[in-house]
C-alpha cells in the first residue's frame, strides 16, 4: 500500500514539474521570439528569422544620434518618458506614504472606503481612466501635455506605494516610534527621523515601481498625450502604425533588459520577503 502510495505522489509531482515547465515556457515564449527577432537579418519581422545580423541594434544607435534616414526624436522621448517618470514616483511616493500611514495610525468612518477608493486604479480598466480624463481635461481645458501625463500617471502608481508602504507599515518595529516620542520627539519629528527610515524598503519599491509603470506606460498616454513632444511609448507607437520592423523587437528587448535590471536592483535594496510579512 505505500509503496503504491509513494508511486502515485511520484507519478503527481513528475507531472506537476511538466505542467509547471509548460507555462514557464507558454509565457516566456514570447519574450524568446522577440529576443531572436531582434537579430533577424531581414528587413521586416518574421519569424525564424533569416540569417543573423546585428543590424537593427546598429540603427538604433543611428536613430539615438538622430542620423539622416532615421525616425528623429527618439533621444529626446526617452529623456521626457523619464521626467515623467521621476516626477511622478516623487509624487506617489508622498501621496502614497500619507495615505499608507494614515491607513495604518488612524481608525476613522469609512476607512475601508478610503482604502478601496485608492486602489481602484489597480482595478479599473486603464482605458476607462484613460478616457475619463481626456473628457475632463478637454472640457476644462486644464495644465499643459506634461502636467496631463503626470497627473495620469500618478493616479496609475499611487496604488503600488499604497500597498508597498502599508505592507512595510505592517511589519516595522512600532516600539521605536514610542520610544522617540518617550524621549522628547514630537510627531513630525519621529515620523521624520524614524519612521521613514524604517519603512524606507517599501518607500523604495513603491517608487520604483512607480518609475518603470510610467515609463512604459502606454494607454493612458495615448489619451493624454499632445504636441511635437513625444513620450516613449508614443514614439513606439508612431512606428507600428508606419512600418512593423525589427527595430520595434530591440526596443522591446531594451525595455526588458531595463525591467530586468530593476528587478535585480529592488532585491538588492529591499528585502521582499521581510516587506511582506515573510521569515
Amino acid at each position: 500500500m505505500r509503496k503504491s502510495r509513494r508511486s502515485r505522489l511520484d507519478f503527481g509531482g513528475v507531472l506537476l514539474r511538466i505542467y509547471v515547465a509548460l507555462v514557464g515556457v507558454f509565457l516566456l515564449s514570447p519574450i524568446f521570439i522577440i529576443f531572436l527577432t531582434s537579430f533577424t537579418a531581414s528587413e521586416s519581422v518574421e519569424f525564424p528569422p533569416r540569417g543573423v545580423s546585428l543590424m537593427w541594434y546598429e540603427r538604433l544607435v543611428d536613430h539615438l544620434a538622430g542620423r539622416s534616414g532615421t525616425k528623429p526624436g527618439l533621444s529626446n522621448s526617452i529623456l521626457v518618458s523619464a521626467q515623467i517618470g521621476l516626477v511622478v514616483a516623487i509624487i506617489a511616493v508622498v501621496v502614497g506614504v500619507l495615505v499608507a500611514y494614515a491607513l495604518h495610525k488612524y481608525v476613522f468612518p469609512g476607512k475601508e472606503v478610503f482604502r478601496n477608493v485608492f486602489l481602484l486604479p489597480l482595478m479599473f480598466p486603464q482605458l476607462v481612466i484613460g478616457v475619463g480624463l481626456l473628457l475632463v481635461f478637454s472640457e476644462y481645458r486644464w495644465f499643459g501635455f506634461f502636467e496631463r501625463l503626470v497627473l495620469g500617471h500618478v493616479i496609475l502608481t499611487i496604488p503600488f506605494v499604497v500597498l508597498t508602504v502599508g505592507a512595510s507599515l505592517e511589519v516595522y518595529e512600532e516600539q521605536l516610534e514610542e520610544a522617540a516620542m518617550g524621549l522628547g520627539a514630537g510627531p513630525v519629528q519621529t515620523f521624520f527621523l524614524v519612521t521613514l527610515p524604517l519603512i524606507r524598503q517599501g518607500i523604495i519599491a513603491g517608487a520604483i515601481f512607480a518609475f518603470v509603470t510610467s515609463f512604459t506606460q502606454f494607454t493612458v498616454t495615448f489619451f493624454l498625450y499632445s504636441g511635437a513632444t513625444k513620450p516613449l511609448p508614443m514614439w513606439v507607437y508612431e512606428i507600428v502604425v508606419m512600418s512593423l520592423d525589427p527595430l520595434l523587437a530591440v526596443i522591446s528587448i531594451l525595455l526588458i533588459a531595463l525591467t530586468v535590471v530593476v528587478v535585480v536592483a529592488l532585491s538588492k535594496l529591499v528585502d521582499v520577503r521581510r516587506l511582506f510579512g515573510g521569515r
